[in-house]
């Protein structure tokens, strides 16, 4: 005898009918990615899982090269949420350099966006340093400076793309049995010419551990908060754990704003060590950017040294170190004031400058080799923004500004200073030199 359980709502026990054919939910990504090997991408292994989706290790079947998938459901995330993983795509686009993760392919079907791209066949940085923790084996210094000097390369060309990465950390940091460093996870990035509708830092995003102090002070984010959180990354490699931590949350951004951290250990060289302290300056001002990193003599013997590694390594194709031999040879050959003089037109011009509490006025701006300098014409007040202090130019949208050539550039305080010009020509040549001038 069958028992009958009744439901656990209490109705009364009725047979299910049976799905009508066709009602099945198709597979919106059916044919591009699954397990058969009619399908374009063919799974291989689950590399991780998440809330939003997952990574799969899988083989292009046209070719039989393996690359690494990314699938996320956008259906129910929030719209904050689909634009992190929209942005990626287009961020990871615009970036063709060696150490960096390269965009293969992108899919966006019913809801379902699958991102193709680069595999990086070593596993990521965090967890080769959690392995070394634990049989306390550190980086030989050489191995340190080649992740270093990768990362750097790799973050000068997304800053040269007018891009920051904006969520630097060691999990993001991809690692090659080759010994090549890939940068990837673009998620939080953001192209910083954008209009001030989304302007550069008012987006509090990353990990709280390579958050820089100005950032926990609601400063906006700029090129120097990236240095930081990249001197965190070098911290990190170098002594097998996080500069700052704490018990709790507060205590965290206590250590971080009063920079209290171990001191760097004596195994390596005065000169990693120098420029470790100096990424990690409580002061951004003090902070290196990457080009003047690249103008130190310990840098540059470093970056020539590990150019000669990747030219007689075997299993290196050709191709890839032509690439990194001519991103390296680009930041040898340039000189500090040269590169960074040659960026700067000098520019002069009658606009007009919006003020909150006096609205449009005439102003006389000026560029040169010291900054951006803004005269009221009415009372004569002069205002300056160095250039060191420059960290965005960007149009404004005509529906946002309510007029027509408008554009604005920010320091690194936050500050927005908004210009409209009279004539297109005269507005599109105004945003090339000051975005020219916008320090790398």
């Amino acid at each position: 005898m069958t028992e009958h359980k009744r439901p656990a709502n209490g109705n009364s026990a009725l047979p299910v009918p049976p799905a009508e054919e066709g009602t099945e939910k198709k597979d919106p990504l059916e044919g591009i990615l699954g397990s058969r090997a009619e399908c374009k991408y063919v799974k291989k292994k689950l590399l991780g899982q998440g809330s939003f989706g997952s990574a799969w290790r899988v083989e292009e079947t046209a070719t039989g090269l393996i690359f690494a998938a990314k699938v996320m459901d956008t259906n129910n995330m929030s719209a904050k949420d689909r634009g992190f993983v929209t942005n990626e795509v287009k961020c990871l686009s615009r970036c063709n350099n060696a150490n960096i993760i390269r965009h293969r392919a992108s899919y966006d079907r019913g809801g379902m966006l699958l991102i193709i791209m680069e595999y990086a066949d070593g596993g990521d940085l965090y967890r080769q340093i959690k392995a070394r923790q634990h049989a306390v084996r550190h980086f030989k210094e050489h191995e340190v400076l080649y992740i270093f000097l990768q990362l750097c390369l790799a973050l000068d060309h997304i800053h040269g793309n007018n891009m920051m990465h904006r969520d630097l950390k060691t999990a993001n940091v991809l690692l090659t049995t080759t010994g090549l460093v890939k940068l990837g996870d673009f998620g939080f990035s953001r192209q910083y010419e954008d209009s001030l509708s989304n302007p550069v830092g008012t987006t509090f995003c990353g990990t709280p551990y390579y958050l820089s102090p100005e950032l926990w002070r609601r400063a906006p984010y700029s090129k120097k908060s990236e240095m930081w959180a990249l001197g965190v990354v070098l911290y990190e490699v170098m002594v097998l754990k996080r500069p700052f931590g704490g018990r709790n949350m507060d205590e965290l951004i206590d250590n971080i704003v009063h920079a209290r951290r171990a001191p760097l250990p004596n195994m390596y060289s005065d000169d990693l060590r120098r420029v470790c302290d100096q990424l990690l300056s409580l002061d951004p001002a003090k902070r290196p950017s990457l080009r003047q990193l690249f103008q130190l003599p310990f840098i540059r013997r470093g970056l020539e040294t590990l150019r000669r590694s990747v030219e007689i390594h075997k299993k290196i194709p050709q191709q890839v170190f032509n690439e990194i031999a001519q991103n390296i040879d680009e930041v040898l050959s340039s000189e500090l004031p040269e590169y960074e003089g040659s960026r700067v037109t000098a520019h002069r011009g009658m606009l007009q400058r919006h003020t909150a509490d006096r609205g449009w006025k005439d102003c006389e701006l000026s560029l040169d080799h010291n900054g951006v300098l803004m005269r009221n014409v009415e009372t004569g007040d002069v205002e300056r923004v160095d250039l060191e202090a420059l960290t965005s130019v960007c149009p404004i949208d005509a529906a946002m500004a309510h007029e027509k050539y408008v554009f604005a550039l920010k320091n690194q305080t936050g500050k927005a200073y908004w210009f409209k010009d009279r004539s297109e020509e005269s507005y599109e040549r105004w945003i090339s030199v000051l975005q020219n001038a916008v320090p790398r």
